[in-house]
């Protein structure tokens, strides 16, 4: 073997072993970085994707907040700070006889304490038919004071009506007021 050979031998393998090293030292390393730091990617896009459907529902929320601010903004007034009993009453009364019904009877009852607000329950006697009682009753939902009608007990204690009129039906509505005490 001559000495050109030799030393293209010896070029050769130095080639080699630069080559080896530079794999072992250099490329494999950067291999494992760059398949971990696509794996994270993967991972982060799923979360982000993940993220991005939850907080899809985010405008609806502030849409459905909105519109319940917009319910609740004269709530204070719904819920009064004092019982103001006297005012409901001849409100009650008026709309009673607006709706035609007779041989009314309002009796408060005595107010229940709670934590936020309280509770006064009053009971409505009165007597006229079922159509004057809905009238009443969509009349009642409408009121600027919060109200709720715990029960309603319908009866017929008289003669039957005569062609083309309506039952006039005895009439227990229970309902509560509420307000809150300053």
């Amino acid at each position: 073997m001559t000495q050109a050979t030799r030393n293209n031998f010896i070029v050769l393998a130095i080639l080699v072993a630069i080559i080896t090293a530079a794999m072992v030292l250099v490329y494999i390393p950067q291999q494992q970085e760059l398949t971990r730091l696509r794996t994270a990617i993967s991972r982060e896009n799923v979360r982000m994707s993940e993220n991005a459907r939850l907080c899809s529902g985010v405008p609806a929320m502030i849409r459905q907040v909105h519109d319940l601010k917009k319910c609740y903004v004269n709530f204070d007034q719904r819920l009064p700070k004092q019982i103001e009993l006297g005012g409901f009453l001849r409100e009650i009364s008026g709309d009673l006889s607006q709706e035609n019904l007779v041989n009314q009877l309002i009796e408060p009852g005595n107010p229940r304490r709670s934590e936020l607000f309280h509770t006064l329950p009053i009971t409505l006697r009165f007597r006229g038919t079922y159509l004057s009682l809905a009238s009443f009753l969509k009349r009642l939902s409408q009121m600027e004071r919060l109200t709720q009608v715990e029960r309603i007990t319908v009866s017929n204690k008289g003669e039957p009506p005569k062609l083309g009129e309506s039952w006039n039906l005895d009439i227990e509505l229970l309902m509560n007021i509420y307000f809150v005490e300053s």
